[in-house]
Parts: structure tokens; C-alpha cells; sequence
């Protein structure tokens, strides 16, 4: 993880998605609700859908790479932090 960043509540970090959900995209923006430690947190998730109401996601954990995989379930409880532009 970044020494630089630390998670805290209402901080936004990406999530993986299933692209049916999101209008396409296999990535989302989501707000830290809760934050465990340096690595470990819950989100709520802001899909680009009006089909799919806001969803909560716990007990994330830290990726450096988000890889959505419909087979793996586990990938939906991992969260990076946002491109640096």
C-alpha cells in the first residue's frame, strides 16, 4: 500500500463490479463507510446504474490491481485507491 494514503471515512476508493450492474464498466467509485486498519474496510458502492440501488460492501481488503472475475467471488472485497491525475 501506499505510504502516503491512509483509508478514512468518506474517502472515495475503486471497486471491481460486475459490468451488468455498472453500465458496462467492471469498476467503480465507492465511499469508505467504515475503515479497520490500513488495508481493511467497508464501502457504500456508487454504481453507474439506475437499476441497481447504492450497494454495501464489507470487510474489504487492499489491492494494488483491481481484476473483476465473475468466477471468483472474492474479488468483489477488494478496493484500490484512485488514479492520480
Amino acid at each position: 500500500m501506499s505510504d502516503t494514503q491512509k483509508p478514512s471515512l468518506g474517502r472515495i476508493v475503486l471497486v471491481p463490479m460486475p459490468p451488468a450492474a455498472n453500465n458496462g464498466a467492471d469498476v467503480a467509485a465507492a465511499v469508505i463507510t467504515r475503515v479497520f486498519d490500513d488495508e481493511q474496510i467497508n464501502v457504500r458502492i456508487l454504481a453507474d446504474s439506475t437499476a441497481s440501488p447504492q450497494e454495501w460492501r464489507t470487510s474489504l481488503t487492499y489491492a494494488d490491481e483491481l481484476a473483476y472475475d465473475p468466477e471468483d467471488k472474492s474479488t468483489l472485497y477488494r478496493w484500490t485507491w484512485p488514479t492520480r491525475v
